[in-house]
């Protein structure tokens, strides 16, 4: 998954939840992140939705959030994206297919790794070698000392690079993502709020 990462406004939150024991921190902590990316992730897919965004419909469908579990101790967090790949589990459909020189592989049917190129917008790129002529394209690099110089290189017919270099316009960003925390940050935090009263409540009457 991709998106942008923010932190909400919570601070009288986290006087609150300071009172608990360590153990129903943890607990509490990662309830109240679902409960918030769960009004985020409803939300993405009304705006999706609304856009006219749904073709197959693998897209929406995989709207999620996901328990990030690299994180710092004591800290509890979400991330809002798209399944994609592996991540679609046993949602995905494969097929088997041949590679180059007899070599099988395997790809999705129902894979939206597509997402992004909506979220953000994207390059477009001609699809096959055939579509496009060899060439020379410049693009801008910068050196260890911070210089930026500007580079000529060659690409071939045949090379996905020079065919991603040589791209000649651009999709705009149609995001549904990002929106949604725009539009639902002040209810993703009253939802945060709710589960630790909730929680607070059960631990005060076990």
């Amino acid at each position: 998954m991709a998106g942008k990462t923010e932190i909400l406004g919570i601070g009288e939150i986290n006087q609150r939840i300071n009172n608990l024991t360590e153990d129903m921190k943890r607990r509490t902590s990662a309830r109240m992140v679902a409960s918030a990316g769960t009004v985020l992730k409803r939300e993405a897919k009304r705006i999706a939705l609304s856009k006219g965004l749904k073709v197959s419909g693998d897209m929406i469908r995989n709207i999620a959030i996901k328990r990030e579990s690299r994180v710092p101790l004591g800290v509890a967090q979400y991330h809002l994206g798209v399944r994609h790949g592996k991540a679609l589990g046993k949602r995905a459909r494969k097929e088997v297919y041949e590679r180059q020189k007899g070599r099988l592989g395997v790809r999705y049917l129902n894979n939206p790794f597509y997402y992004r190129f909506v979220e953000l917008g994207h390059k477009v790129v001609a699809r096959s070698a055939g579509d496009m002529r060899a060439g020379v394209t410049t693009y801008v690099t910068t050196l260890r000392n911070g210089k930026k110089v500007i580079r000529t290189r060659k690409f071939s017919h045949d090379s996905i690079t020079g065919r991603r270099r040589a791209a000649t316009s651009f999709v705009e960003p149609n995001p549904f993502l990002a929106p949604a925390l725009e539009n639902k940050k002040q209810e993703a935090i009253t939802a945060m709020e709710d589960r630790l009263v909730k929680d607070l409540a059960k631990y005060n009457n076990p």
